[in-house]
C-alpha cells in the first residue's frame, strides 16, 4: 500500500507540474496580448501612458565622501502589461497609501533602491528576488552612462522554457547619469496606481 501511495503522489505531483509547464511554456502564445512574455526574448511592456499605473522616478547620485553630484526625475515609463504586475503591486511591494489627483484615487508604493556597482554594470536591479541573485563581474570600467532604470522581479523563468532569471516590472528613462566606480546611487521609485 505504501508503494502504491508514493507512486500516486509523484504521478499526482508530475502531472500538477507539467500543467504549470506547459501553461506558462505558451505564455508568448496568448492572443490577447497579455502574456507575461511578448515572445522567446522579450517581456510584455506598455507604456503608463494612458494607463492604470503612474511612475515617478527620482535618481540621487553622490559622490564616494557623500557630496551631491546629481538629481535626476522622470514621470514616464513602462509596465510589465500582465496580472503578475497587479500581484507583485499587491503582495510585494510593501505599504500602500490611498492619494487623490486631480480628483482620481490612486494606491501609492515607495520604493527606494540603492543599486550596486555590479547591478549597475549589467543593468540587473532586482528589486524583488523569489531566487538568489550573484553578480560577480570584474571590470577596469571608470565611468558608466546609465539612463534606463528598472524594478526586476527575479525567479525561474527557465524552468518554464524561458532564459530569463529577472524580468522588468517598471522600467523608465531618466537623464543621463555619468557614473564613477566610487558614485553611490539611490533611486527613489513612486508607483501609483488607479483605484477602481
Amino acid at each position: 500500500m505504501k508503494k502504491f501511495t508514493k507512486v500516486l503522489l509523484i504521478t499526482a505531483l508530475t502531472v500538477l507540474i507539467t500543467g504549470s509547464f506547459q501553461s506558462i511554456y505558451a505564455d508568448h502564445l496568448k492572443t490577447d496580448g497579455k502574456g507575461i512574455f511578448a515572445d522567446s526574448d522579450n517581456v510584455n511592456m506598455a507604456s503608463v501612458k494612458d494607463s492604470k499605473y503612474l511612475i515617478h522616478l527620482q535618481v540621487v547620485v553622490r559622490d564616494a565622501q557623500g557630496g551631491l553630484v546629481s538629481i535626476l526625475e522622470t514621470f514616464s515609463g513602462e509596465y510589465l502589461q500582465n496580472e503578475l504586475t497587479d500581484y507583485l503591486f499587491d503582495q510585494k511591494l510593501g505599504e500602500k497609501e490611498i492619494v487623490t489627483i486631480s480628483n482620481v484615487k490612486y494606491e501609492k508604493i515607495r520604493i527606494i533602491d540603492a543599486p550596486t556597482l555590479d547591478q549597475r554594470l549589467v543593468g540587473l536591479y532586482p528589486v524583488l528576488t523569489e531566487t538568489p541573485m550573484e553578480l560577480n563581474i570584474q571590470t577596469s570600467k571608470q565611468l558608466e552612462w546609465i539612463s534606463n532604470w528598472i524594478v526586476h522581479y527575479c525567479a525561474d523563468f527557465k524552468s518554464i522554457g524561458h532564459e530569463f532569471q529577472c524580468i522588468p516590472i517598471f522600467s523608465t528613462l531618466a537623464p543621463t547619469a555619468a557614473l564613477t566606480e566610487g558614485d553611490v546611487v539611490v533611486n527613489q521609485w513612486t508607483i501609483l496606481r488607479e483605484l477602481d
